[in-house]
């Protein structure tokens, strides 16, 4: 008698739907969220956009952390240790609520030299609202880690729907009160900051009530006992410490080829933002299906089912490549109306609709690889060679390459971008080669 799958299709795509939906709400209401701040003075929406490229360096720490759990977590729920996946969802709250206070203490007493050393060239009109901004967000931390952690624990027991609500909540809030603070009450970048700290209390509310519910089958112990144990925590670092270290460096070589794109022409600089922007759509439901696949893939790997694992994972990443087929056609089909809508001028318009022509053809056959197999890999404890093989390719091909195409070649900002596909496609043949090789399934963190 076959053995029976322990995901089936229908329950797939039941945890795939809000995912998409979710996905979809972050990116539209990040764009509404920048269209209000576009409301602050320029100096203040400089300041915003420096203090957040700091914030997400900072918060990275604390990221890994819940992603890191959540992975341990699943892995518990399909080896049927229910006390096992509670006692890492406490232990991974109780984590990253100490980091994230530990790193905004110092950054609320430290803001004015913290930005001094990363930014000592900044006028004073720039510096001030800087230091009230990185004080704000600091403030929000520990909400913020709560939120993310817990959203993770909630993906992690394919509760897509609940992470959902609470996501357009926050989400919804943070726009409206950005509309009150900043439009109607002129509170600049106070207003900003505020909406930041009470908008990710609310998300942090909503998780955690959500997890409070002794039914899940991942959720908070009730009374909240705050102890920690030392096991688990060697367990969660051992897949947040790669990912976090991955995921700074990346950051890092991000930061400095925004340094590089900064010495071009005006226009390349708007073809370089207005890319980004759009090249954010093409991935929605392909993030969606990789959060869908840490879930599965740990359950799958707690259970010992290696071979449904390996048969989910090749399932979804066709449904990823699908995905960006379709996603990735519209874009390049309605190209030149998406463009007029950012305003960009004709120069601007030509090297963006270069950009995002190459990425449509480039995200069909390497994204894949590149973004969605790696997922397979940490889900099963293979997180260091995936930490190996992206930092080698961020810093070789992605960030040298960008000097050398961008710079030395003097491709520019085109340049900037064909070394960004350079970087995918070594990926893809690091984590490819991994994949067939079967050494992710010798991997067992629980």
């Amino acid at each position: 008698m076959s053995e029976s799958r322990l995901f089936a299709p229908k329950a797939i795509r039941r945890m795939l739907i809000p995912l998409v939906f979710e996905q979809l709400m972050i990116v539209s209401v990040g764009l509404v969220d920048t269209a209000l701040l576009s409301g602050i003075s320029q100096s203040s929406l400089a300041a915003f956009s420096l203090v957040d490229s700091i914030n997400q360096l900072l918060t990275q720490f604390f990221l890994a952390i819940g992603a890191g759990g959540a992975i341990i977590a699943a892995q518990y729920l399909g080896s049927e240790d229910r006390k096992g996946a509670e006692n890492t969802a406490n232990q991974a709250a109780l984590m990253v609520l100490a980091i994230s206070t530990l790193i905004a203490v110092p950054v609320m007493l430290l803001k004015n030299p913290i930005l001094q050393l990363l930014y000592p060239k900044i006028s004073l009109e720039i510096r001030q609202p800087a230091q009230q901004y990185l004080l704000l967000t600091a403030v929000s931390y520990p909400f913020f880690a709560l939120y993310n952690s817990g959203t993770s624990m909630l993906y992690a027991q394919g509760l897509s729907k609940l992470s959902m609500v609470t996501s357009i909540t926050m989400n919804s809030a943070k726009i409206l009160m950005n509309y009150l603070f900043i439009t109607t009450w002129k509170m600049d970048i106070q207003g900003a900051g505020l909406a930041t700290i009470l908008s990710r209390l609310v998300g942090a509310v909503m998780v955690t009530w959500f997890l409070m519910d002794q039914h899940s089958p991942i959720h908070y112990t009730k009374p909240f006992k705050p102890r920690f144990r030392l096991s688990t925590i060697k367990r969660i670092l051992t897949v947040a410490l790669p990912s976090g270290f991955e995921n700074i460096i990346f950051l890092t070589s991000k930061l400095i080829i925004g340094m590089m794109i900064a010495s071009y022409s005006g226009a390349m600089i708007a073809a370089n933002a207005a890319s980004n922007t759009i090249s954010t759509y093409i991935s929605v439901p392909a993030n969606a299906i990789n959060l869908a696949t840490i879930t599965i893939i740990s359950q799958c790997i707690g259970a010992g089912r290696g071979t449904e694992a390996k048969r989910i994972s090749k399932m979804l990443q066709l449904a990823t490549i699908a995905s960006l087929v379709v996603t990735s056609s519209l874009v390049a089909l309605f190209i030149n109306p998406i463009i007029n809508m950012l305003h960009l001028s004709p120069e601007a318009f030509a090297y963006t609709k270069h950009i995002i022509l190459v990425y449509c053809a480039v995200s069909i056959f390497i994204w894949t690889p590149a973004f969605g197999l790696p997922n397979t890999l940490r889900a099963a404890g293979d997180n260091r060679y995936v930490m190996y093989a992206a930092v080698f390719s961020v810093v070789v091909f992605r960030l040298l390459g960008s000097h050398i195409l961008g710079n030395l070649l003097g491709l520019q900002v085109h340049g900037i971008w064909y070394a960004m596909h350079l970087d995918w496609l070594v990926r893809s043949a690091f984590f490819l080669h991994r994949f067939r090789s079967g050494k992710w399934l010798e991997h067992r963190l629980v």
